[in-house]
């Protein structure tokens, strides 16, 4: 669930972004995970799936080493665009998704996040982001 104002834009990036309507400080919430917006799908569970749902989710999701499950957002938050040098990051005070500024991000800035801090390259390959 993302708690800032923002707005969901094309990007420069990849296809669609988030941009901030208001400035953030670093180290503030801007978002974090919602047991009605996010979806964990068990190992177990996403065998069992037809292969364009597997596709599906790991096309908008990620395998989330953390927990061991696959991971979907059924918010905005799925439209934050991979950096190498991202604005957001995990807070690693918390086991589930709660993302904070690295920095202080200004007015119309995209929120970007480095895909790394929960996938691996071979996966960020497999979705066509370069790293």
């Amino acid at each position: 669930m993302i708690l800032i104002s923002y707005e969901v834009k094309n990007s420069a990036v990849h296809g669609t972004g988030i941009f901030t309507k208001e400035r953030i400080k670093k180290g503030s919430l801007i978002a974090k995970a919602s047991p009605m917006l996010d979806l964990n799908i068990p190992p177990s569970v996403f065998e069992t799936l037809e292969k364009r749902e597997k596709d599906e989710i790991l096309y908008w999701g990620y395998y989330d080493k953390r927990s061991g499950n696959y991971h979907v957002d059924f918010d905005n938050t799925k439209f934050i665009n991979h950096s190498k040098d991202g604005n957001v990051t995990w807070d690693p005070a918390h086991q589930d998704m709660h993302l904070i500024a690295k920095r202080d991000i200004d007015i119309g800035e995209e929120l970007t996040q480095n895909y790394l801090e929960f996938e691996s390259i071979e996966e960020l390959q497999k979705r066509g982001i370069s790293q």
